[in-house]
């Protein structure tokens, strides 16, 4: 017969499992910018090319050279032509591939496959590089630097028995090689995509505790040395599931279930700020000193890393429900990103004054946008993916 401890566990998983699935179609795991490239014309941009690739996009499409990488849920990668949409390579393991467990160094193209496996592969023709066996499956974006590649891994997920005590690892891989140069054991069962910094990775997620936490959970962040994974610090609080982790220069900040982006000291792990972010907020993306987000009230923020403090706020137009989707791109100056309602908007990303807004028909998109050298790529929960140029 079933004991009310075993009921419990029951519940957790299946709450844990639910949220999950939510968070990861929601969310964006690493923060992106291309600082260097010119702005967007938006009185220009309009839709070079469309492609139906046959299963939804929970992921942005990821711009290596002139190679389209996009990954359909369920389906084999795909490697476009970034000017067409002409398939250039398909990649199938024969096994599924984590449809946001991808990123890149430039030169590399790097993904979690189910199995705990993990592969590198060349992005020009789809061809692997590498593989490894983490034992643990991948479900993030690696962060990736300075030739190496911070894989976090899960015990819950999508496709995946949920496991509550699961002990989450990260692994520090060679880029080169795929062998690893340290892994760290995590008391978490999940961990996000890890944000490096100063010699310092910081890597969070949730852990199981024995009471039950309705509004929110347990969350642990790390602060790791780069150089060989020891433990600078740990973090704790009850903020629930986290879903992004930036750090400034003296600060690491996060964005969790209860939707309070909160400030952490980044020498000592001892709590600085927590701001409540007045609805819920899908991801945020830092660059320098500033942090960006949205929330679902429809303002997009810019608030200060060190103190938390209001840079500004934009309310996007257009109905209560016309919210920002996964986290916007930094590009030249300009804050970019997609709406609930398929709009494209430009905000100065100084200021917070709009610079222009098109209607761009993306409007069943499950995440971000990504942009680059003119050129703007975003796919939806239809499966159609779409390339935008000025």
């Amino acid at each position: 017969m079933p004991t009310a401890s075993n009921n419990n566990t029951f519940n957790l998983i299946r709450r844990l499992l639910a949220f999950v699935f939510v968070s990861v179609i929601a969310a964006s795991c690493q923060p992106r910018s291309d600082t260097v490239s010119r702005p967007l014309n938006g009185e220009a941009l309009h839709i070079v090319w469309s492609r139906d690739v046959g299963a939804p996009i929970n992921h942005p499409p990821l711009w290596i050279g002139n190679i389209l990488v996009v990954a359909p849920i369920r389906m084999p990668l795909l490697g476009l032509d970034a000017a067409t949409g002409k398939t250039i390579w398909s990649f199938d393991p024969g096994v599924r591939i984590w449809d946001r467990a991808y990123g890149s160094d430039g030169e590399r193209l790097f993904i979690g496959l189910e199995g705990g496996r993990y592969a590198a592969l060349d992005p020009s023709n789809g061809r692997v590089l590498w593989e490894t066996s983490l034992g643990i499956n991948s479900q993030m974006p690696p962060f990736v630097a300075d030739g190496v590649a911070y894989v976090p891994t899960t015990f819950t997920g999508p496709g995946i028995p949920g496991d509550p005590n699961g002990k989450a690892a990260i692994f520090a891989l060679d880029v080169e090689d795929g062998h690893v140069i340290w892994s760290f054991e995590s008391g978490n069962y999940i961990l996000q995509t890890p944000f490096k910094r100063d010699g310092t990775v910081y890597l969070a997620g949730s852990f199981s505790a024995p009471e039950i936490i309705d509004e929110g959970g347990h969350m642990r962040m790390y602060a790791l040395d780069a150089g060989d994974g020891s433990v600078k610090w740990v973090y704790e609080s009850d903020d629930g599931f986290t879903k992004q982790v930036y750090a400034a220069s003296d600060v690491v900040s996060y964005i969790a279930y209860q939707d309070f982006i909160v400030g952490v000291d980044a020498r000592s792990g001892e709590l600085l700020w927590r701001r409540d972010t007045g609805n819920w907020v899908p991801t945020l993306m830092g660059s320098d000193e500033t942090i960006y987000y949205g929330s679902a009230n429809t303002t997009v923020h810019a608030i200060q890393a060190g103190s938390g403090e209001t840079l500004w706020t934009y309310n996007i137009p257009e109905g209560s429900f016309n919210y920002l989707i996964g986290a916007p791109v930094l590009v030249a100056g300009e804050l970019v990103f997609l709406t609930q309602l398929g709009e494209i908007v430009s905000l100065d990303a100084a200021t917070g004054e709009l610079r222009w807004q098109i209607n761009a028909g993306v409007a069943s998109a499950r995440t971000g946008l990504s942009v680059s050298g003119g050129w703007l790529f975003a796919g939806d929960g239809q499966g159609t993916v779409y390339g935008f140029s000025d």
